[in-house]
């Protein structure tokens, strides 16, 4: 797709991503002055009688959240079909470990784990499961955590993805600041605290899993909390 200039009453600043459903861009609403996010999904998907993100209106639509994207509406024009999105200011993780080569420290894994972990809580007690809980989705400003991208998610009480993505979104964390040979276990490369170690395998299913969110949130604060 080629970046478009204006939509609507929107005025693109810039690309700010893409994912299997569509692009999302950085743009200005010309009445009102307020910076959003524009997510154009593809024609195929689109066009289709009922398309993947059929679900995702509606969830965004009941959430109400600071850390999580509030739909403000929806544009269907000639250019495309696009959901308009609170812009979430923040650089995903991904971002920072891959282009900014940032080495995460105990204290800011804590952080953005239990922030994280708190949004997880707020989704899944109204039945929401994310099911793309990754590096490329979290924003962080160096203060507040943010999820974005809910083109995947669905209602569901079975939120064994969002925990098992959870934990390798802290492995990325963890290894971060590893400068020691790779290629084996995790559990064998990174110096772990026996609390960590078990915390993490439980939510990789590797060992017997957590029963709830809230159980994980507990477990998590007690283990990675820095004294």
């Amino acid at each position: 797709m080629t970046l478009l200039h204006r939509t609507g009453n929107y005025h693109i600043l810039s690309r700010i991503g893409a994912g299997r459903y569509g692009v999302c861009y950085l743009a200005r609403d010309d009445i009102s002055g307020r910076t959003v996010a524009l997510k154009r999904f593809r024609s195929r998907i689109y066009g289709r009688k009922r398309p993947p993100n059929a679900e995702e209106a509606v969830i965004l639509s009941s959430l109400e959240h600071e850390c999580l994207p509030e739909l403000l509406g929806i544009l269907n024009t000639r250019k495309g079909y696009f959901f308009i999105l609170e812009y979430m200011e923040g650089t995903s993780l991904e971002k920072l470990l891959f282009r900014r080569k940032k080495r995460f420290e105990d204290a800011e894994i804590f952080r953005i784990g239990s922030q994280l972990l708190t949004l997880l809580v707020y989704l899944h007690k109204r039945h929401i499961v994310h099911r793309d809980i990754s590096i490329a989705n979290v924003l962080d400003n160096g203060e507040q955590v943010f999820l974005i991208d809910f083109g995947l998610a669905q209602f569901s009480d079975d939120f064994s993805s969002d925990w098992e993505s959870f934990g390798n979104l802290l492995l990325y964390l963890l290894y971060s600041s590893y400068e020691g040979k790779t290629g084996g276990a995790w559990y064998e490369e990174l110096t772990l605290s026996p609390e960590k170690t078990t915390c993490l395998k439980r939510l990789l299913g590797l060992a017997p899993p957590f029963s709830d969110t809230e159980e994980i949130l507990l477990a998590f604060s007690s283990c990675f909390a820095v004294p």
